[in-house]
């Protein structure tokens, strides 16, 4: 009984500690947060928690990314199926949504930006130097993202990968700075939260498709 409980505390420390430093990341950068304002933010007396837990402020980081991604697989696996079902899994804007529609849910149904201005962050600074996300690690939680991210790769295919990579990296820097000015300030766009994510699904399909000069059409 001891030991069941006391896995269960540590599991309820894990997710704390995860919640805490997505909203400290959010507010203040990936580089503007030390493990000790992880901690006091947590309430955990024992200043060594995040250390223990996951290592380091990288390890936090990518620990906060499969929380996250494995809450949001099975949206993307319903869309997948969905989109198999109908027929659509050549279209380029109903991949993109696979990708992006279930962060957008998070804030349009719950109200969680955080997460969408973490990435946002990590994008920024930290992917280019080469901290690794669950997706390159072909981590279990980011299956179904994985999956259409090959059917886009197909459907691209003529920009070649590094190329479609690139531009896939550049739409997400879109959609996520989108949705983080749209919260600040809603109003502004004069258009609810379902018709700026669909204005800005139509901006990033059009961008991704733009093939280099001379290329054939897509």
């Amino acid at each position: 009984m001891g030991t069941r409980r006391g896995a269960s505390t540590s599991v309820a420390t894990r997710e704390r500690l995860i919640l805490e430093a997505e909203r400290l990341f959010g507010e203040h950068g990936i580089d503007g947060v030390t493990m000790r304002m992880v901690c006091d933010a947590a309430d955990q007396k024992f200043a060594g928690s995040v250390q223990y837990h996951f290592g380091d402020l990288a390890g936090l980081l990518y620990a906060l990314f499969e929380y996250r991604e494995e809450q949001l697989q099975p949206q993307r696996k319903a869309l997948l199926d969905e989109g198999d079902s109908q027929g659509l899994l050549s279209d380029v804007r109903y991949l993109l949504r696979i990708l992006f529609e279930p962060n957008f849910r998070m804030y349009a149904d719950h109200g969680i930006i955080s997460y969408i201005r973490v990435h946002a962050a990590y994008l920024a600074t930290h992917r280019p130097r080469g901290v690794p996300h669950p997706v390159d690690r072909g981590s279990p939680a980011t299956a179904a993202m994985l999956k259409a991210m090959e059917l886009l790769n197909v459907r691209l295919s003529a920009l070649g990968p590094n190329l479609s990579a690139l531009r896939l990296e550049s739409i997400g820097g879109m959609f996520l700075h989108g949705i983080t000015e749209y919260a600040v300030e809603p109003s502004r766009a004069a258009l609810t939260p379902w018709e700026f994510y669909d204005d800005l699904l139509d901006m990033m399909a059009a961008a991704i498709c733009v093939l280099p000069r001379g290329a054939a059409r897509l």
